[in-house]
């Protein structure tokens, strides 16, 4: 993918401009992504029990996405680490995202995706020790762009400050700057096919 639309144009005319040249997610891009990812989880693991933090083994859960059909799936990830690792939003009637765990019931989200019914258990943000994030798109400097409704900055606003935000991109979604406001939740890693590295808010 190019260079984009340019750093004075809207995050309007950024989504548009990349749902019309993105390409569909292949299973070697998807299967690259999520081999970087299960490694960082353990590595992420050791830090934790190493610092005395609750790791995702031990009752801080990770945050990730169900996707949509344009998007790389993390399933395979939860397949491999285990599901009842996993927590996932659900998107009410009114409100914020709720979070819930991966297991359980689910039901047709309007997007195509597996999310928990209403019935489900209700987690909390200070049960999340690591998120990963999707996004329409993703700069070196962390900044999402997301589908501009708000919901993830919302939560991710919520979620504890020590909680690492990992963005989850295929390399051609990740661009050098992308218009950002001062809502948006910043990312402190990225995740594409050459692995997850921690980003620097303060790069270009």
């Amino acid at each position: 993918m190019s260079s984009g639309p340019g750093t004075r144009s809207s995050k309007a005319t950024w989504r548009r401009w990349i749902r019309h040249h993105r390409q569909p997610v292949s299973e070697r891009s998807a299967t690259a992504v999520v081999a970087g990812l299960q490694e960082f989880i353990e590595q992420f693991d050791e830090r934790s029990a190493a610092a005395g933090r609750p790791t995702a083994a031990s009752g801080g859960l990770i945050l990730f996405y169900r996707a949509m059909p344009h998007e790389l799936s993390l399933d395979g990830l939860a397949e491999a680490v285990g599901w009842q690792r996993f927590a996932v939003t659900r998107t009410p009637p009114d409100g914020p995202l709720t979070l819930h765990p991966a297991v359980g019931a689910m039901e047709q989200h309007r997007h195509g995706f597996p999310q928990p019914t209403a019935d489900a258990f209700e987690l909390q943000p200070r049960h999340i020790s690591l998120a990963l994030v999707p996004g329409v798109a993703f700069d070196l400097r962390g900044t999402r762009l997301g589908h501009g409704v708000g919901y993830y900055d919302r939560l991710l606003a919520r979620l504890p400050d020590e909680c690492p935000r990992v963005g989850v991109a295929t390399r051609e979604l990740v661009f050098d700057h992308l218009p950002m406001e001062v809502h948006d939740a910043p990312m402190t890693h990225l995740a594409t096919e050459g692995g997850v590295v921690a980003l620097d808010p303060n790069s270009g």
